[in-house]
């Protein structure tokens, strides 16, 4: 499927500081990827001084989807994606979380194990770059469409490819989180089906190629990659996958059983930092890197 990007790649293009734009030019840009041939990501981690190509990638699906921000909205950690987005659409925002970090966060509890999150209660859900570090996605997934009223939309992401936090990450708000999968077209959708759900209630949307999936992970941010290879879709190599999620009036799926993980890594985990954000603290100090699992 065709992405159209061309609205928000000339926005950010004019918020970009024009000594910065340099770095787009034809000849910089070839000359930038010569430096691929390298161990650690650009900058050892530290955020680029752009937009990571996931976030171009999410913030063009929730314009797409900026109509279905209204009403009472959820959002996972805070609300400030629901109230730039939705705007006066938006009657009232509330936050989920492990741990009350702020006032707004009405819902204390872990996703795949909300039962006592009020059910039909929200008219949209935006649930973004946290279904990783969840291990009982089944579970957080039923819980996410059970709290929607009938007619209510899940604006949803899945990591294809990302940094794999092997020690964990300590973000400063309860336990530790760990990655446990990416995910591939096959998967989300055959998980969507177990929930009840059939294909007129939800649609998935791919977006990334090889190019975009190197750019992200040697931490090259979106405005040094142009339009045409931003848009560029390759169905083999996904990055980010997208889902826009309708709860059925009649939806009556039964709740998963759940589960938990066997193992975890020991030791301390990665902390959140302000420089890498969710490369945590790994690529700002030197390490003896141990293997993360029994070997």
């Amino acid at each position: 499927m065709s992405v159209d990007t061309s609205r928000l790649y000339q926005r950010l293009r004019r918020t970009y500081p024009p000594v910065r734009r340099l770095l787009t030019w034809p000849i910089i840009r070839h000359l930038r990827f010569i430096m691929m041939r390298r161990l650690r990501p650009l900058r050892n981690g530290a955020l680029p001084y752009g937009t990571a190509v996931v976030r171009y990638y999410w913030a063009d699906f929730l314009e797409r989807h900026r109509a279905d921000i209204k009403g009472r909205g959820l959002e996972i950690g805070e609300t400030t994606t629901l109230r730039h987005y939705g705007g006066q659409a938006i009657t009232q925002a509330d936050a989920l979380d492990i741990a009350a970090h702020s006032p707004e966060v009405k819902i204390v509890a872990d996703l795949s194990r909300a039962d006592h999150a009020p059910a039909d209660t929200y008219d949209c859900f935006i649930h973004q770059f946290s279904i990783t570090v969840i291990y009982d996605v089944e579970a957080a997934l039923y819980h996410s469409i059970r709290m929607l009223k009938p007619g209510g939309v899940l604006l949803i992401n899945f990591a294809s490819v990302d940094y794999y936090l092997y020690r964990g990450l300590d973000m400063g708000t309860g336990a530790p989180l760990y990655m446990y999968r990416m995910f591939m077209p096959l998967e989300v959708i055959n998980m969507l089906y177990d929930l009840g759900l059939i294909e007129a209630d939800f649609q998935l949307t791919s977006y990334g190629n090889l190019l975009s999936r190197m750019a992200f992970l040697l931490n090259l941010p979106a405005e040094e990659l142009t339009e045409a290879e931003l848009a560029a879709v390759d169905y083999g190599q996904p990055l980010l996958l997208c889902a826009r999620i309708v709860k059925p009036a009649n939806w009556s799926a039964p709740k998963p059983a759940y589960r938990d993980p066997h193992w975890l890594p020991p030791g301390p985990p990665s902390h959140l930092s302000p420089v890498t954000g969710h490369y945590g603290d790994e690529y700002q100090q030197d390490m003896i890197r141990k293997p993360p699992h029994p070997e």
